[in-house]
């Protein structure tokens, strides 16, 4: 099914079964871009297009006929060359996917942030419950990986030879040396650049957009829809640090939320007119109230996971 929708692009019903079947699991993810990629390179596949299959077997099977009638001795030796050369198109073939197998490595968080260290200096910082996956090695041409799920943080090592690709389904971030982060949802893709420059290609017919230092997208894959903002703390799981420049109170504490996992909400709405500003460093949601308290003449009632804030 993969093979035929490579082969037929246009084909939308094939291409929603295949995307459907990317969603079933890691590995369908997994298998999809290792073959995506083979396709991909393979250039010597094109010359099948435009092949006349039919014709093809007509020409076959009229050399079949002609080669009845000649002797039993001569019809011997042409087995004999057709059997080596099929033995050396076999052999040929074996030790080329041996040299061109590319072995994936799939890396897993659980609760807890974990890192991996690449074999080109570069490295990735997991979220928890996020996943990549990753050549054991890299070839002399290109840096590709896959984000499986979940969010990753990417220090990329300066290689103007060899791009760094990061496939996150049907998308892709291509950079030669930069640090940036990535959140992968069920419906969406949150890009963010801490430093350098990246290319991001939502899907095979959609323009790329070039995102350089404190710029961001998300990206709504299920409607193709992609807007771009300015989101300072998309990497804050993993600098455990918060910035806030004149941001709205609405907007603190969809951030607040996101950050420390509860449930904030803001019962009057005539708060967001005054903006707030703080640089949060390695601090506590205590603490981070608190500054709101100070900031703004709120009350402020706990219940297990959810905070309601409403004015005095």
């Amino acid at each position: 099914m993969i093979l035929k929708h490579f082969n037929e692009p246009e084909n939308e019903i094939l291409a929603a079964e295949v995307n459907h079947l990317r969603t079933l699991s890691e590995e369908n993810e997994v298998y999809f871009q290792q073959t995506k990629r083979i396709w991909d390179n393979a250039a010597e596949t094109k010359r099948l297009q435009g092949l006349d299959i039919q014709k093809s077997v007509r020409n076959f099977r009229l050399r079949l006929d002609e080669a009845t009638y000649v002797e039993p001795k001569r019809i011997f030796g042409w087995s004999k060359v057709a059997a080596a050369a099929v033995l050396v198109l076999t052999v040929g073939f074996w030790i080329y996917s041996e040299k061109t197998a590319v072995n994936y490595i799939v890396k897993r968080t659980g609760t807890e942030i974990d890192s991996v260290l690449l074999n080109d200096g570069s490295k990735i910082f997991l979220a928890a419950n996020s996943a990549v996956s990753y050549p054991e090695e890299f070839s002399k041409e290109e840096r590709p990986l896959n984000l499986l799920t979940g969010k990753a943080f990417f220090v990329v090592a300066k290689d103007s030879k060899r791009p760094f690709e990061v496939s996150i389904g049907n998308s892709t971030v291509k950079v030669l040396g930069t640090s940036f982060n990535i959140k992968y949802s069920e419906n969406s893709i949150d890009l963010s650049v801490k430093t350098g420059k990246v290319m991001f290609t939502p899907n095979e017919k959609s323009k790329s957009s070039i995102l350089e230092a404190g710029q961001g997208l998300n990206y709504q894959y299920v409607e193709n829809t992609l807007r771009m903002n300015k989101d300072n703390n998309a990497a804050a799981w993993f600098t455990k640090e918060l910035r806030f420049v004149d941001m709205p109170l609405d907007e603190v504490c969809k951030q607040l939320s996101a950050y420390y996992g509860v449930h904030i909400e803001l019962h009057d709405r005539k708060l967001t007119l005054k903006k707030f500003n703080a640089n949060f460093k390695n601090t506590s949601l205590e603490e981070a109230l608190t500054a709101l308290k100070e900031t703004y003449p709120i009350t402020i009632k706990k219940d297990n996971r959810t905070i309601i804030i409403k004015s005095l």
